[in-house]
């Protein structure tokens, strides 16, 4: 029991946040924490349905084999185990629910041995209407958003039920301690003939679009380019996952461990400073852990790149792209631009740039969010994420640019008062689609930008990653330009008026 209550007292701030959502029979089952079972002490866990969620740090990449004893054993009791990266607990805590709740949902498997029976009374009526119910939730009222946020939250409520009913029908299968998705998120679900008619619009919707992306950049001289899916370098950000791989072949063919691409960026930015001159790509990209109703690991992704243009003449021809696509589908947006510095001060009534942490504070105040470990970008960004965003009006592209310098990534930072990134984000409705820069072009300076990402990973746990060595080469031939990389699966879902990725996808990652 000491050792139980220790765990208990020292809670990192991804169990708090988990706890603050399971605590007190939320989901409609109880959960119990920092539990001893078999000998073990797991994080979570709800006895009534045996299930069982771990939130891993990054210890647990040298302990797989550990955990692995750990489940078996549990799974010889009738245990199911869920198990989440705290980054993920703490960037998509939604989708970390919402798979939670599908977990809750699941026909139990046969008992192994016997167990004593499951109690009456609490938890006990039917859990497919209770999950039904429960997948219901709002991000804006759960995270304390403002009394208009949740008006606009109860003004949909009848849609969002229905939303979540066929959304928990559709989960099958065991989640296998990952994020569970559907079998299919293809249309009509009455029998095979349905599922071939949905199937064959989303794949024909995605063939329109395809052909739409090649003429429209055909009628502008952009050149459809290809680059390798793996790199021997990784994407340093310590907000993206990288899957990685090793070649078996002989050791003079190329570095030995490889990764998956989580953009065409960096080999494209080569070809720009090789003379190529305005290219796009349309191919797979890949983040891992990422998967929910708006992730999914394998994605396609947009990324074009014009020389000699800056941000602002992008987000011209961002918007018109995004408007054509909506028109496959009858439906024309309103456009509203803003800069990030406006926009703070229209939603939450402060400047961002020079606001406080007391006042940051503040204004998260009623979000249960533990403050602990956060920096400065951290709370505005969950202030976008979950108080400015979800307000943005369906159906409307919004454009936001000039971030803080801070917050400029892979973008120039223009030496204004403050300085600010010059760097935009495209968004419909309350997703955002696209992200885009003026690119900077300064090598030492990325090499910093990338060396303080690392510095960022080991601060938080994660694994240093190799830097683009042949990217940093290149970036002093790289000329004047502008890019954005655009995902086609929120793409299409805006099109279709989806709220779940898996919709607009032949074969989601469960079913892959």
């Amino acid at each position: 029991m000491e050792r139980e209550k220790s765990l208990r007292l020292a809670q990192t701030p991804a169990e708090w946040l988990i706890w603050s959502r399971l605590r007190s029979a939320q989901l409609g089952f109880k959960f119990r924490r920092q539990h001893e079972l078999l000998g073990y002490i797991v994080d979570f866990v709800c006895m009534e349905r045996r299930l069982i969620v771990e939130l891993d740090g990054s210890q647990h990449v040298e302990q797989a084999g550990y955990d692995e004893v750990r489940t078996k054993a549990f799974s010889a009791l009738g245990f199911r185990v869920l198990r989440f990266w705290n980054n993920d607990v703490l960037e998509r805590t939604d989708d970390v629910l919402e798979s939670i709740c599908a977990a809750l949902a699941e026909a139990l498997p046969p008992l192994p041995n016997p167990l004593p029976r499951q109690r009456r009374g609490r938890g006990s009526r039917d859990v497919a209407a209770r999950s039904a119910s429960v997948l219901n939730f709002s991000p804006n009222v759960e995270h304390g958003a403002s009394a208009q946020q949740s008006a606009n939250a109860e003004h949909s409520a009848s849609a969002e039920h229905k939303a979540s009913a066929e959304h928990k029908a559709n989960f099958s299968g065991s989640t296998n301690g990952k994020l569970p998705l559907a079998q299919a998120g293809l249309g009509e679900r009455a029998g095979e003939r349905g599922r071939h008619v949905g199937l064959r619009n989303t794949l024909e919707l995605r063939a329109s679009l395809y052909t739409l992306i090649r003429a429209f950049f055909a009628e502008r001289g952009v050149l459809e380019v290809e680059t390798p899916v793996m790199s021997a370098a990784a994407n340093t950000d310590p907000n993206i996952e990288s899957f990685s791989t090793s070649f078996s072949g002989h050791v003079d063919a190329g570095a030995r461990e490889r990764w998956l691409r989580t953009s065409s960026e960096f080999a494209q930015k080569r070809l720009l400073a090789a003379g190529i001159g305005d290219c796009y790509e349309l191919g797979r990209v890949f983040r891992n852990g990422e998967a929910g109703r708006r992730h999914n690991p394998e994605f396609t992704m947009l990324e074009w790149y014009r020389v000699g243009w800056d941000h602002r003449q992008l987000i011209d021809e961002t918007i018109a792209l995004v408007q054509r696509a909506l028109g496959l589908g009858g439906t024309v947006a309103e456009v509203y631009t803003t800069t990030y510095r406006d926009l703070f001060i229209d939603a939450v009534g402060f400047d961002p740039m020079a606001a406080d942490e007391q006042q940051l504070r503040r204004a998260l105040h009623g979000m249960r969010v533990h403050d602990e470990g956060l920096g400065r970008d951290d709370r505005l960004d969950l202030l976008l994420t979950h108080r400015i965003q979800p307000a943005f009006p369906a159906g409307r592209i919004t454009v936001v640019y000039e971030y803080p310098a801070s917050q400029c990534a892979l973008a120039k930072i223009r030496a204004d008062d403050p300085p600010v990134a010059e760097r935009f984000e495209l968004y419909v409705g309350q997703h955002e689609l696209a992200n885009g820069y003026h690119e900077l072009t300064d090598a030492a300076e990325q090499r910093a930008r990338f060396e303080r990402d690392n510095a960022r990973r080991r601060s938080r746990g994660l694994a240093e990653l190799p830097l683009d060595e042949n990217l940093l080469k290149a970036l002093g031939s790289l000329p004047d330009c502008a890019g954005v990389a655009l995902g086609i699966e929120r793409l299409l879902m805006a099109m279709t008026g989806s709220e779940d990725i898996r919709t607009v996808l032949a074969f989601p990652f469960g079913v892959a």
